[in-house]
């Protein structure tokens, strides 16, 4: 029969040092994605509120990785850094840059790299989108005053595009957070190897693989669904976190 366990189940994921290995490892895999995304996303941003030829198709173009699947992002890279055939071998070799092949996915010091790299690929264009939308919602009016006073370029980005950025850049952290923390599919298909009964890959287990592996390798379903809870208050609390703090900084200024 159905037994009442209380909080037994938190209590051993807590207790389990493999929970804080994965977890520390997915907050690794944010802290890695989530600078590389702002900063392309800024970058194109800022750039796409230029007029110059073109700009309708690079609008489209950059909106191309975030509407495939993750997975297929995931098996596209898996299959350019194939040690064996990838295209990125292919082409480094017929350059001259290296002698031969490397096997990039099989080295464990890089493997959360380039884990960091195809989420930021797959994942940069919704900040972009958000990030557009707020510089072009900032009155022109002001701009052109401080440029009137004397202020240069970065002055005018320092202390009235950065200021009036910050509820976009929420949004945005937010957002991006939430997909990092919770990264599964790019994982999977890249270094975890996803044969069903097969190992999950120890060095780029993060917390969504290491629930995967609870509930549908080993059955642990109280535990399975205890560890969906953790994640989902970690989000929603760092998240509120962002949130409240950018919210603040951007009505102060």
């Amino acid at each position: 029969l159905p037994k009442f366990i209380g909080l037994k189940n938190y209590s051993k994921l807590i207790e389990n040092s493999e929970f804080w290995i994965v977890t520390a490892r997915s907050l690794l895999v944010v802290s890695l994605t989530l600078p590389l995304e702002l900063l392309i996303s800024l970058g194109l941003a800022l750039l796409l509120t230029e007029v110059f030829p073109g700009r309708a198709m690079v609008r489209t173009l950059i909106l191309l990785p975030w509407m495939l699947p993750p997975i297929v992002n995931g098996f596209l890279w898996g299959w350019l850094l194939n040690g064996e055939y990838g295209a990125l071998n292919g082409l480094l070799y017929q350059l001259g840059i290296i002698d031969e092949y490397v096997t990039w996915l099989r080295n464990p010091d890089t493997q959360v790299i380039w884990v960091a790299v195809v989420q930021t690929w797959t994942r940069f264009a919704f900040p972009t989108i958000i990030l557009l939308a707020g510089l072009q919602s900032i009155p022109k009016d002001l701009l052109e005053a401080a440029k009137i006073d004397g202020a240069s370029s970065w002055q005018s980005f320092k202390n009235i595009v950065l200021p009036l950025l910050m509820p976009s850049f929420a949004i945005a952290l937010t957002i991006e957070f939430i997909a990092a923390f919770q990264i599964f599919d790019v994982i999977w298909t890249l270094t975890a190897g996803g044969s069903a009964g097969g190992a999950i890959n120890p060095f780029t287990k993060t917390l969504m693989l290491y629930n995967y592996e609870l509930v549908f390798r080993d059955l642990r379903i109280g535990l399975g669904a205890a560890l969906s809870y953790l994640i989902l208050f970690l989000s929603l609390g760092v998240a509120i976190v962002f949130v409240t703090r950018l919210y603040n900084q951007a009505v102060k200024s």
